[in-house]
């Protein structure tokens, strides 16, 4: 996602050099790539925090199982 992140940033800037997009067209798409990185960093944490959970979860799951045989 990183690449596709700066390949958009690119081509906006891009666009914003020609001028052919108006004031308003330009301000929209600033903020959509602002919060496309938002949400780009918010994923990245969340998968994360789901590795750790995941792998504290497979223990967890190993120890009930070994405690009902």
């Amino acid at each position: 996602m990183p690449d596709k992140l700066e390949q958009y940033k690119e081509r906006v800037a891009g666009a914003l050099e020609n001028g052919g997009l108006s004031e308003e067209v330009q301000t929209l798409l600033s903020d959509m790539l602002e919060e496309l990185t938002e949400l780009n960093r918010s994923n990245k944490a969340l998968r994360r925090v789901i590795l750790k959970n995941g792998q504290g979860s497979a223990m967890s799951t190993r120890l009930r199982e070994a405690l009902y045989e």
